[in-house]
């Protein structure tokens, strides 16, 4: 009867235990996940402050440089359609256009693949996004007909500023190693046509790199 009890008593001391140290393992990963992505947030901030230091004598407002609402670790450049001088339907960049790009691309550049964020910096996404206007005989054809204009577009961009930045090799080199192009169609709309129609330059950065990029800041 006595070992019975004894065993008993001894089953539930390890329950009680294996309880305590699973609490306490899960809070000690709540405070490393709260710290982590506090050092995300902050790296991201020094960027963001960074890029509209620096590109707001470009042209660019505070509108058009801002965080991603839905990751805390990106940040968006707009370019709303009309500078960027798209022909209708079409993804041939205007003179306008490519001016508008040979313009800032260097500045955008001089930011990003510089030596405090270049290794701090995931990837840079150029998204294009267009309107809801009909383009197509049924409104399947017209959203199919816009994914693959967006996604030129895009892709035209990213060509452009590859060449724009030809002769300066190591941001060329950056901009390869971390640019890419996706097209968003009609998704993702904004309150008007005109808004709608825009390039967006999606900035990730890499997570937990704050300390790093904090001290080569203050070199």
């Amino acid at each position: 009867m006595d070992d019975q009890s004894n065993s008993d008593s001894l089953s539930s001391s390890l329950t009680d235990l294996m309880t305590s140290l699973m609490v306490i393992f899960i809070l000690l990963l709540l405070v490393f996940i709260s710290h982590t992505a506090s050092k995300d947030a902050a790296l991201t901030d020094v960027l963001l402050k960074r890029l509209k230091e620096d590109l707001k004598p470009q042209g660019f407002n505070e509108n058009s440089i801002r965080p991603d609402p839905r990751d805390r670790n990106a940040i968006l450049v707009i370019v709303p359609g009309d500078l960027m001088h798209f022909e209708t339907q079409k993804a041939n960049l205007q003179d306008a256009g490519k001016q508008f790009l040979r313009t800032h691309i260097p500045a955008f550049a001089d930011v990003l693949c510089s030596n405090p964020f270049r290794s701090s910096i995931d990837s840079i996404v150029v998204e294009g996004h267009t309107d809801r206007q009909m383009y197509g005989r049924t409104a399947e054809e017209s959203q199919n007909n816009n994914l693959k204009l967006s996604q030129e577009r895009s892709m035209a961009v990213v060509e452009e500023a590859l060449a724009d930045l030809k002769g300066r090799e190591p941001d060329r080199s950056c901009f390869l190693e971390k640019l890419s192009a996706t097209g968003r169609g009609e998704q993702d709309p904004e309150k008007t046509d005109d808004e709608s129609r825009r390039v967006i330059f999606r900035i990730r950065v890499k997570a937990r790199d704050e300390e790093s990029i904090s001290r080569r800041l203050t070199q």
